[in-house]
């Protein structure tokens, strides 16, 4: 079983070549890497991995990404117990596709969907007052749009711009700004 599988990996390499030596007929065509920072009220980090098919001047891609946020919104309940409610953004986890138009040399606009899910700590600190506080972590499945442009600096890097609005089960929704760095292979 393995001798197939090498063979295989072989072929698709042999195959792959080609299409290496061909960058700059298509160069939104291949698997990708990327780190990606921005804002949604507090910092954002995290990467991505995807991949592109260009035909043309058409861009499909699929594409998966992890974030981390600091963003953490905390309110006091009641002034004289000075007891607190916050809200913090733990990690937010992304799959979709986008669908995008070669626009000039190396220059792509694209927009995006998919699906997110973003996990979410609520924690009370009772205060002054006596009794209980809480930590409770919970997920929420929702679902993104959004869109931007990437362009080629040269060679295999790429740099990105791009806005998202994720809306969420319960209610809850977020807008980001992200500005992204990657590798394309």
């Amino acid at each position: 079983m393995l001798k197939y599988c090498l063979t295989a990996v072989a072929a698709a390499a042999a195959i792959a070549t080609p299409a290496v030596a061909q960058e700059d007929s298509e160069p939104f065509t291949g698997p990708k890497v990327e780190a990606v920072a921005g804002t949604d009220g507090g910092l954002i980090l995290g990467g991505g991995l995807g991949y592109d098919f260009q035909r043309g001047n058409i861009v499909f891609g699929l594409e998966g990404e992890a974030l981390t946020s600091t963003d953490r919104d905390c309110e006091t309940l009641d002034s004289t117990i000075q007891d607190r409610l916050c809200a913090r953004t733990d990690r937010d986890l992304y799959a979709g596709g986008r669908i995008g138009f070669a626009v000039g040399a190396g220059t792509l606009v694209y927009g995006k969907l998919g699906y997110t899910n973003l996990r979410l700590d609520e924690t009370y600190d009772p205060g002054t007052a006596p009794g209980t506080g809480f930590d409770i972590a919970y997920s929420l499945d929702g679902v993104r749009v959004g869109g931007g442009i990437e362009h080629k600096l040269g060679g295999s890097l790429y740099v990105k711009g791009e806005y998202r609005y994720s809306n969420y089960e319960g209610g809850a929704w977020k807008h980001d700004g992200v500005a992204g760095i990657g590798l394309r292979f």
